[in-house]
Order: C-alpha cells, then structure tokens, then sequence
C-alpha cells in the first residue's frame, strides 16, 4: 500500500462524496481510504457504510463517538497500512489526477514530509485560486535548512495546513509524531511544527494536489467560538515546546511568533468575543492579557517597532501595560462595536 487517506468525518453529509469520488477518480490506484465517523449527527455514518460496501478493497470505516479531529485523525493513523499519509477534511477534494505525480516526487527524493501547492475554493462566489508552495520547490531541505525556515514559520504562514502535506508513516511511527487530544481545535499547526522541526529530509513540489474548500458554515468561520482563546494559548504553547525540543534556540523565531501573535492572534481573539457582544469580554481580554503567550510575546517584540497614532495600538499598549479598564471600553465602544 503507498498512500493511505486519513479523512474525519463530521457533518460533511453535502460534500463527503465528492471527497471520497475525487480519490477514486484518481489513476493511480495503489491506495487505501479511511473514513473516521466522528459521531457525526447527520446521515455521513450511513454513507461511509454505503463506500465500505461498495468499495471494500479500497474504503475502510471507523466508527466512534465524537471527540474532535485530532483524535479522529491519530486512530486512523493507528490502523493505517500505506507508506505516506494524506490528512484530508470530508468537505474537501482532490485535484484530478495529481497523485501519481506527487508519489513519485516522495519517492524520488526519499522525504520524510512533501509539502504542495492547492486550490483554494470559495463556494459562495465559484472561484478557485491556485496557491504556490510556501517553501523553494524542488530543493532538497535537510534538518539543519528546516531550522532556519521555522524561524519565520508564524508571521509567513508556512505550515499552518497538514492537508498540504504528504508525510512519510515511518518517520512519523518513529518520531512518534501525534496529535495533541486535548486540542479540538487549531490542531495542525503544533503537528506540523512537531514534524517539520523533526524532518531530515524535507521538499516542497508545485503540484497542487487538493482543492480547499472555504464555506461560510465551517468550524473556521463560525461568528463565535467558546474558549477560543483557550484553544489558542495551548496551541501556542505546543508549538514553542517542539520548536525548543528539536531546533537550535533562535531569537528570530520566538520575536517571529510574538510579533504574529500580537498582530494577528490578539485582535482574533478580541474580535471573537467583543464582536459577538459577548458579556465575558472583560474577563478574556485580561485573561489574555496576563497570559504567559501575550507577556512572553511582549517580551519578545517590541511593540514599539510598529508604533502609530491608531486606537488599535494604543489599545496594544494598554494591554501590554495591564491597563485592562482603558482597553476595554476601547476595545467595546470603538475597535469592536
């Protein structure tokens, strides 16, 4: 078996079948597909049944309560008998005939990670955007070229998906490489942080493989997500705990990362509870503010490196200061109403 397709099941019940028929339309066919049925509520358990029966040479079902992508994901990893790995979400698909191409680049240059191109696809307007690799193609990176290239992983988005990635299942058993549990949410990024920082040899291939759906019901774009600002602070937690593990310390990296989280990540998190009214919006914003993500962030950049005259970043200072009151009615009377 080369490549086994590790797909969580969850709600997907309008878009599971052109995800599983973009597999099987693929020529190469040396493959397996696992669907893991993550308790999902609408009529998915019964159609992965109906691929099993159809397809038992190809389709494998798992069956098992709801307990989030990462665990969905580490099962079928458990049971998997291909050589590489593609994680792929039930509402997305393949591109048409690609497959066959990106083994043989995985195999031409024995790499523990191949990283691709992809479609971007948004389903309201129809329009499908071709997105490049983010690393130099065709170049063979070794440990020591990764080190340098997660030093800017945050601030260029460079391996935030781990459905753009082809991963060989050796290196990861012998790494013993996993998703974290406990993160039912904004799982990729620590994995792929945990892989790459791991990888010996690693290359990129402009090959678009999947076609990434953009919905406006997805997980991703919900009006409010509880505890969002949970999920992140232990994402960004695993992500500073792989990188120390396996690279040799850089300043870059973590003034990258703080840089990221305070531009980025913050005013997420804010926006998540004072656009949505939320009456705990005081108590998240000072718990972000004493959180060891934020201080290690202000610590390591300096805000003042992009000081202006906007009310955004005064509200920044006013954080960084522990001036909770000022920032908050900010925060819900201006920045956020």
């Amino acid at each position: 078996m080369k490549i086994s397709f590790i797909v969580p099941v969850y709600n997907v019940e309008k878009y599971l079948d052109e995800c599983v028929q973009s597999i099987l339309n693929q020529s190469f066919d040396d493959y397996e597909i696992i669907l893991v049925n993550d308790g999902s509520p609408d009529n998915c358990p019964a159609m992965c049944v109906g691929y099993e029966v159809r397809y038992p040479k190809k389709i494998r079902v798992v069956h098992k309560k709801n307990e989030g992508p990462s665990k969905a994901r580490n099962y079928g990893m458990d049971i998997a008998k291909g050589e590489y790995l593609f994680f792929m979400d039930g509402d997305d698909f393949l591109c048409e005939d690609r497959l066959a191409e990106l083994y043989e680049k995985a195999v031409s240059y024995n790499a523990d990670i191949v990283h691709t191109g992809y479609f971007s696809f948004d389903e309201a307007s129809g329009k499908m955007i071709r997105c490049k690799p983010a690393f130099e193609t065709e170049k063979l990176y070794f440990h020591q070229d990764m080190e340098k290239e997660l030093c800017y992983t945050s601030s260029k988005s460079l391996i935030t998906f781990m459905w753009r990635n082809l991963y060989k299942k050796e290196f990861l058993y012998k790494n013993h490489i996993r998703l974290d549990e406990n993160l039912r949410r904004v799982e990729d990024p620590p994995f792929n942080m945990e892989a790459f920082s791991k990888a010996e040899r690693f290359v990129a291939v402009d090959i678009p493989v999947l076609c990434y759906r953009i919905r406006d019901n997805s997980l991703q774009r919900q009006e409010y997500v509880p505890d969002y600002d949970k999920w992140l602070y232990m994402q960004w937690g695993l992500k500073l705990k792989h990188y120390s593990e396996n690279c040799t310390q850089s300043p870059i990296f973590y003034e990258d990362i703080g840089e990221y989280t305070i531009k980025a990540i913050f005013p997420m998190l804010l926006g998540n509870v004072y656009k949505n009214k939320r009456k705990e919006s005081f108590e998240v914003l000072k718990r972000l503010g004493e959180s060891d993500m934020m201080r290690r962030s202000f610590r390591d950049y300096d805000i003042q490196k992009f000081k202006s005259k906007s009310l955004d970043w005064r509200m920044t200072w006013f954080v960084k200061n522990k001036m909770y009151l000022p920032a908050h009615l900010m925060c819900k009377y201006i920045l956020y109403k």
